[in-house]
């Protein structure tokens, strides 16, 4: 007869909880691990204003700076995308030094590091550009596409000329664009700014326009209009529009613009002023 079996001692809650315990532990206790440290710091810095102070005293800015010129000399060692070329669309009278400024990207940059969107923005801050797109075309061009603003007019300030474009815009460039001699010549302070009233009133009576040479911006409210053939029509502060169109009106019955007045006043919506030109009296308007 076997002996009996001796009955196995109860687990006790202390074994578990040990057994638990061992499963937990690692070899760095919890307030030491790198995560932990730096939430520590962070929050230290946040109560005592020391976040603050390091971006009032720019240590921040510095270190981003520092990061991302870090950031671009690995990204240009280890890419495989180099640029080599700089292909721009578009371009007629925007220098290309001024591009590649905008730009400030040089052979042997990463392609991948180039900000498209900061690019774009430097590009359409230039004078001529009235929009821009910036793509990376792998394996190493960076291609940009322009549209450029286009000149109406040329804005005579004193002994200075400046290219006006439809919104008022001046556009300075290095060279006088093909064609120049034919824009519109502006005169008056402020003639820039008014410039889209101006086209849009001979838009209504586009049969002056053949005959236009200059538009004087008088008085910061109306345009003295100085034909070819140096007749300078003055017209109303108000209702421009109408004094126009009954000024075409009457040059298609009487010929009116082809005989020798020096001044057709059409100030006064009700009466019309007509003034001869004097013996040697020069052309009136912008030199």
């Amino acid at each position: 007869m076997s002996a009996a079996r001796k009955p196995a001692a109860p687990r006790r809650d202390y074994d578990r909880r040990k057994k638990r315990t061992n499963l937990r532990k690692s070899g760095r206790p919890l307030w030491r691990q790198p995560l932990m440290l730096g939430l520590v710091v962070l929050l230290l810095g946040s109560g005592s204003g020391g976040g603050w102070w390091a971006w009032h005293e720019g240590w921040l800015t510095t270190a981003r700076s520092r990061l991302d010129a870090m950031t671009h000399a690995v990204l240009g060692a280890i890419t495989p995308f180099k640029l080599a070329d700089v292909t721009v669309e578009g371009r007629e009278y925007v220098e290309r030094d001024a591009i590649l400024a905008a730009l400030d990207v040089k052979p042997g940059d990463s392609l991948l590091g180039i900000d498209l969107q900061a690019s774009r923005h430097k590009l359409e801050a230039i004078d001529w550009v009235a929009s821009a797109a910036v793509e990376r075309r792998l394996p190493d061009t960076l291609y940009v596409t322009l549209v450029e603003r286009r000149a109406v007019a040329i804005w005579q300030n004193g002994s200075e000329y400046t290219l006006i474009d439809r919104e008022g815009r001046t556009v300075r460039a290095s060279r006088m664009p093909p064609g120049a001699e034919r824009l519109l010549l502006l005169g008056g302070t402020g003639a820039p700014e008014h410039v889209g009233e101006l086209l849009l009133l001979l838009a209504y009576e586009p049969t002056v326009v053949p005959q236009l040479r200059s538009a004087v911006w008088v008085g910061q409210r109306r345009w003295n209009l100085i034909l070819n053939n140096g007749i300078e029509v003055w017209l109303p502060e108000e209702d421009a529009v109408a004094a126009l169109q009954h000024l075409a009106k009457l040059d298609g019955q009487y010929r009116l613009l082809s005989r020798e007045f020096g001044v057709v006043d059409l100030r006064l919506p009700d009466k019309l002023y007509l003034r001869k030109r004097g013996p040697g009296e020069p052309s009136p308007g912008p030199a």
